[in-house]
């Protein structure tokens, strides 16, 4: 097949579901190739190169594997001993939440997209949860870090008032908001993307994508929100904050 006559085909509208083409009787028997060739030809091909499927697949294999355990290990030591119930463990916890989260519910995605792109196969829960997981445990995990580096610099620069403020309760509490927050916030993601059935007229089999609901320029907005409040800020913050416990260490070693 051409590409002039891949273009026919698109002008005449024979493909997405468009079954009111009386007048465009193209000539299928032209066309030699199979469905899954000319799903190619349309979508471009089901997995990048060998060279690089293969140490993506196995990087991320040794990630999800070495991850799970470690997180689900880390959750269980601090959980099963009382007297590892501190402030910094309990941001750790949460920070390990987040992290399965974003393996568990992702990754396996991920590894199988590496080698089949389409058709999704996963269904439409699956591909509402794999952008919603990610974007919130993502997002958990930037505030929960910033929050725990606010407590460093209190302890550290202010340890008289770190007594008042960095206790256990309050961890808690600060890791409630977080989860809170980044939940809500990323809430809109369960109504912005959907599986889409792309129907060809000549081909017999359905073919399903995970895609985003709106065209992408409406979430221009989204994006430009995210990066301020979750990346721009909390950066600003930190470097703020670990530059004044650098100086205090400084001048301490004086």
């Amino acid at each position: 097949t051409t590409t002039s006559e891949l273009d026919t085909i698109t002008n005449n509208n024979i493909y997405y579901g468009n079954d009111n083409n009386d007048n465009n009787n193209y000539n299928i028997n032209k066309m030699n190739e199979t469905d899954h060739e000319l799903l190619e030809l349309l979508l471009g091909p089901v997995r990048d190169p060998l060279g690089t499927v293969v140490p993506m697949s196995i990087l991320y294999i040794v990630l999800l594997t070495t991850g799970t355990i470690g997180n689900v290990c880390t959750c269980i030591v601090i959980a099963h001993n009382r007297y590892m119930h501190t402030a910094t463990n309990f941001y750790l916890f949460s920070l390990a939440i987040s992290d399965l989260l974003l393996l568990i519910l992702g990754l396996p995605q991920e590894l199988f997209l590496l080698w089949q792109k389409y058709p999704y196969i996963f269904g439409e829960f699956f591909c509402v949860v794999r952008g919603l997981s990610s974007e919130t445990s993502t997002n958990a995990s930037i505030l929960t870090i910033t929050a725990f580096t606010v407590e460093r610099y209190i302890a550290i620069c202010h340890p008289m008032l770190a007594h008042k403020l960095c206790t256990v309760r309050r961890a808690k509490r600060i890791i409630m908001y977080v989860w809170m927050f980044a939940t809500t916030y990323c809430a809109p993601w369960l109504f912005l993307t959907k599986t889409e059935r792309i129907h060809y007229l000549w081909i017999d089999q359905e073919v399903y994508t995970c895609k985003f609901k709106l065209n992408r320029e409406f979430y221009k907005g989204y994006y430009l929100t995210d990066i301020v409040l979750f990346y721009l800020l909390p950066l600003l913050i930190s470097c703020i904050l670990y530059a004044l416990i650098a100086r205090i260490l400084y001048h301490s070693n004086d």
